[in-house]
This record gives structure tokens, sequence and C-alpha cells, in this order.
């Protein structure tokens, strides 16, 4: 079964949700006239594994050069495609720059994952 990526439009609602799910928030930061961008948009992020996983530990945001550039400059984003992993008060867990494989990607985020549970983890001792 497939399971597409239902993206927020505002950060502030995704780390709103993302705290009252127990979820991290996945930050995407594309330009429409980039190729890297239109791919991972139209292969990568549509993959069913992708989905599932996506679905299974964020929360979702995208942002796109031009029309969200606060938020390309407020983390700082100079190079696309951009995924930013945050925790729910918003802090950076984790970047990575460039076009992923479906695979690949969700291996990246699951990374991601282990790095906010450690992170966490050491944080309650």
């Amino acid at each position: 079964m497939a399971c597409d990526i239902v993206w927020e439009t505002s950060l502030r609602n995704a780390l709103a949700l993302a705290k009252a799910t127990n979820k991290l928030v996945l930050v995407s930061f594309l330009d429409p006239c980039c190729g890297a961008c239109n791919r991972l948009k139209s292969t990568t992020l549509t993959a069913e594994c992708v989905g599932e996983y996506v679905h299974e530990h964020f929360i979702a945001v995208r942002f796109e050069s031009g029309v969200d550039s606060d938020q390309f400059m407020r983390f700082g984003v100079t190079a696309i495609p951009a995924v930013i992993v945050l925790d729910a008060e918003g802090n950076e867990i984790f970047r990575k720059i460039g076009y992923f494989e479906p695979d690949e990607f969700v291996s990246k985020l699951n990374m991601a994952v282990k790095k906010a549970a450690h992170k966490a983890a050491r944080c309650h001792v």
C-alpha cells in the first residue's frame, strides 16, 4: 500500500505536530528549476519505502526557493536539494545535501532517527 508523504506548509505547525506525536521534523529545501531537486521530488520522495518511513518517524515540511527564501536564510541553506532533520524543539539533528536514491535516502533518515534517539537518551540520564 503506497504511503504518500503529507507535507506541512508551516514549520510552526510541523514542530507542534512533532511534539504532539513524538516524531522528528523532516524539512526539505527544493528549487523548481533544479534538476536534482525535481528528481528527488519525483522519484525518491514518491517511493513507497520513503513514504512509509517518513510517515512512521517524521512530520514533513517542504520549502521552495523564492517562495520560502526566509526559511532558506534561517537555516543557512546554500546548496540544494537539502534535507534537514529537526527535533520537536526545532534543534537541528542532521543535514544532508544532494540527491539520494530511495533506499539510500531511508538509510540517511534512519541515521538521523538513531542520532536523535541517542541525543534524547543522553539528555535523560
